[in-house]
């Protein structure tokens, strides 16, 4: 769905935080941004899932937290015990990367049953959201992927973790799009991963994403704000 209006658009998006030695002051002042402008989450490492919940309270701006964030190399037990804690002090989502040396060699129960783990701990209400690393698959492995995250119980299926250190790609429409021709109706899909700006958040809403993970959220509201202004003005003048 197309967002009218900038509070529709905040709501779609995940706004991340995913910087080493990230401090308190400096979550603070990120959390209390984001509850004002209303993202549907703030992203952040599993060390301030605590301190960024006693922000968050009493607002409709969630938490998540990654797990096994960004290689997915943990065991599937380790990936199960990190997002039993991360709920427990105050999570309300889960971003999991999944086993991709896994997705690269067609493992896919591997995959579920990793998945599978983690769904199990979730409380009612919780989302658990499988980042499958698409920059790193060809096509059909990350179809066989995404379906066997999907079996596994997953809310979302997830492009990419955007881990600039790992040197890959960006995520794009083509990747949504992919993924949404496989995945049954009710998984939803986080596109994320260099998905920096409101043509390219555009791009992969229309292919089917239904969530955006970005740093880059008040710039895109801004964008968006000023794409939206510009018809108004021109109608004006005429």
């Amino acid at each position: 769905m197309m967002p009218e209006n900038e509070r529709q658009l905040a709501a779609l998006i995940d706004q991340t935080e995913l910087g080493l030695a990230v401090t308190r002051s400096d979550l603070e002042a990120f959390v209390a941004r984001a509850v004002e402008k209303r993202f549907a989450a703030v992203c952040i490492l599993p060390n301030m899932v605590a301190f960024a919940r006693r922000i968050t309270a009493g607002t409709q701006t969630r938490v998540a937290t990654v797990v096994s964030f960004p290689l997915g190399a943990d065991v599937a037990e380790v990936k199960r015990a990190e997002a039993r804690d991360a709920l427990e002090r105050g999570a309300d989502e889960i971003d999991m990367v999944i086993d991709v040396a896994s997705a690269r060699m067609g493992d896919a129960a591997a995959i579920t049953r990793e998945v599978r783990l983690v769904r199990e701990v979730l409380p009612e209400g919780a989302l658990l959201k499988t980042i499958i690393e698409m920059p790193l698959l060809t096509a059909e492995q990350a179809v066989a992927a995404a379906r066997a995250a999907e079996e596994g119980g997953a809310h979302f299926v997830k492009t990419s973790t955007g881990f600039k250190p790992l040197g890959i790609r960006g995520t794009n429409a083509e990747d949504v799009r992919l993924l949404r021709s496989v995945l049954r109706p009710e998984t939803a899909i986080k596109a994320a991963g260099g998905v920096s700006s409101w043509p390219l958040v555009a791009a992969a809403l229309a292919a089917g994403a239904t969530r955006i993970g970005t740093s880059s959220g008040l710039a895109i509201l801004a964008q968006f704000a000023a794409a939206n202004a510009a018809p108004a003005a021109a109608t004006s003048r005429a």
